[in-house]
């Protein structure tokens, strides 16, 4: 039978393992990216073939929403924190006129700049780590920087996006043309 000492430092030797390990898993990255800042990421363009179109668009169209996580969650999630971006054609350059697409992890044209390739190869790293700290903040930051950078460098064959007045202008149009059927089918009538 071991001797009481034993067992004693045992026992230290696993509340401090627990210990550890709890502590590391309070400071492990984040599992699911919040709503507000997957629905940001996914403003971001991508290439597929010979498309342009945004992540939320391909989020869409290939990921079906789970019970909790919309579909931008889980492309996000695939993205910042399963390195999904390393393969993703994600970031434009233009040369004599011709826009062409990059992976952060592709090669990269000798022809572009060093600012550009030093851009492109970092801010993904930079962008998960703060992910993974959970600064929503500075995730959002970076993301505006990132739509910036490929409005400047896309060329001017980017989807348009459409704006807070196109929406409200299209919620405006669907709500008149509610109440004109509502009318002329005689729910609400009026008279004078």
């Amino acid at each position: 039978m071991p001797s009481l000492s034993l067992l004693n430092r045992y026992k230290v030797m696993m509340l401090a393992l627990l210990f550890f390990a709890g502590s590391a898993s309070l400071t492990a990255a984040p599992l699911v990216i919040p709503q507000q800042q997957a629905a940001h990421f996914c403003q971001l363009f991508v290439v597929d073939g010979a498309s342009v179109s945004t992540l939320s668009c391909q989020a869409r169209k290939t990921i079906q929403p789970d019970d909790s996580l919309s579909a931008e969650q889980i492309l996000a999630g695939y993205v910042l924190l399963a390195d999904g971006w390393q393969t993703m054609r994600l970031f434009p350059h233009q040369e004599k006129g011709a826009v062409s697409w990059y992976s952060a992890a592709g090669e990269l044209p000798s022809h572009m700049s060093a600012e550009h390739q030093k851009y492109i190869r970092e801010v993904f790293p930079r962008l998960v780590a703060e992910v993974q700290a959970g600064h929503w903040s500075t995730v959002d930051a970076y993301i505006d920087r990132m739509i910036e950078y490929q409005c400047q460098f896309g060329g001017s064959k980017l989807p348009s996006r459409p704006s807070s007045a196109t929406v409200i202008g299209i919620f405006l149009l669907f709500f008149m043309l509610t109440i004109l059927c509502y009318c002329t089918k005689g729910y609400i009538s009026f008279s004078l």
